[in-house]
């Protein structure tokens, strides 16, 4: 089945764009959750009310992101126990120590939920290019399911997906495929923004999308 991917905001990626004022709110919220820093401040509605967001308090968007996520599973009923997995940045490989920042925010949400974990189980086995930003990373489902490594067991749960921005979903695509292809359960992905090409949509939306269900071509066609 499908993979439901919920975000919260829009990630403008639009060459030659005039960016509005709440486009450069957005930008700087998902600049800020990603641990970098932004220059002056910004306006980020959280379920109905404005946060002041500058640099001094970029943390504090990972707590925002937890109560738009915690709103939403609530909303659904999204029934527990859950296992939250961090998809993990390009720069977390398997001869690193780097913690995903991803991690952190899964890590904020579950704090607001009951008999809910955080598993940080996924690594890349080569540090991988950047896709954003035109860092010439992929984003094939493919070629990232084959660079994706598992670093502890996954348990047989309900799993939901974290992640800061979600473009064409291979990320996640392959990051489910690797999960399921351990007895998991894995029908959900929340991340804080997605990137959109235009203005058509207002920057702080939430939106549930569909990516469709893929696998490995190595289940299919491997050794026997």
């Amino acid at each position: 089945m499908p993979l439901t991917v919920v975000s919260f905001a829009t990630y403008l990626s639009a060459p030659g764009t005039q960016w509005r004022f709440k486009d450069w709110d957005a930008y700087k919220y998902v600049q800020a959750l990603k641990g970098k820093s932004i220059k002056k401040f910004a306006r980020i509605p959280v379920l109905g009310t404005l946060r002041h967001l500058e640099q001094s308090n970029a943390n504090d968007t990972l707590g925002w992101f937890a109560e738009m996520a915690y709103a939403y599973l609530a909303q659904k009923q999204t029934p527990a126990p859950l296992v939250l997995v961090p998809v993990p940045n390009s720069s977390c490989a398997l001869n690193t120590n780097n913690i995903p920042r991803t991690f952190f925010q899964a890590q904020a949400l579950a704090m607001r939920l009951v008999q809910t974990t955080v598993l940080d189980c996924l690594r890349w086995k080569v540090a991988k290019e950047k896709a954003s930003g035109g860092g010439g990373g992929t984003r094939n489902p493919q070629l990232l399911y084959e660079n994706l490594a598992l670093i502890v067991t996954v348990p047989k749960s309900n799993i939901i997906l974290v992640d800061d921005v979600s473009t064409t979903g291979g990320h996640l695509q392959a990051s489910r495929a690797m999960l399921t292809g351990q007895g998991a359960q894995c029908d959900l992905a929340i991340c804080a923004a997605r990137t959109v090409w235009d203005q058509s949509e207002e920057p702080f939306s939430t939106l549930e999308q569909q990516v469709s269900d893929w696998w490995p071509m190595a289940l299919f066609f491997g050794p026997r």
